[in-house]
Parts: C-alpha cells; structure tokens; sequence
C-alpha cells in the first residue's frame, strides 16, 4: 500500500487538487469533485507507469517552484485555505 499527500485548495469558482509525491494534478466544481478528480488521475498515473514496468520511475515529486505558486498565487490577494489529505493506493 502506498500513501501519497494531496492538496485541495478553493482555485476561483472551482477546487484544484495536487498530489506532492507524483506531480499529478486535477480539480473539479466542488471539494470533492477535485479529491475524486485527484484519485483517477493518481490511479491512471501508477496503471501507466505499471504496465510501461517503469516502477522506479514512478516518485517524481512536484518542483519547488510549482509547489509554491500552487501554496501562494501571486495574482490572490485574500488568505486561502489548503486542506492536505493522504491517499492510499495499492498496485503490483
């Protein structure tokens, strides 16, 4: 079983959603739509990386740059809030 961090934050009318380990990215209407968005995404990301049998490439965390303007904007002004949930996922 494999645990990967995601983050969801409000993104203008819709939620964007990140998971840290895989560079893997999605969003949806609600907070919920974004988590399921984020869950298919991860889940079509490890069955591709599986069936290339390219395991050991599969960890590929998100650049420090594009974590930071994922964190803080540069064009929102306001106080956001980012919610991180844990994922687990198993495969072969």
């Amino acid at each position: 079983m494999q645990s990967f961090t995601c983050l969801v934050k409000k993104d203008g009318n819709q939620y964007a959603s990140l998971c840290i380990e895989l560079d893997v990215a999605s969003c949806g209407r609600t907070k919920k739509e974004a988590i399921q968005g984020i869950k298919n995404a991860i889940e079509t990301y490890i069955d591709y990386m599986t069936s290339e049998h390219r395991q050991h490439d599969m960890l590929r965390p998100v650049p420090m740059d594009a974590l930071k303007a994922f964190l803080f904007p540069e064009d929102d002004q306001h106080e956001q809030s980012v919610k991180a949930i844990s994922l687990e996922f198993e495969y072969a």
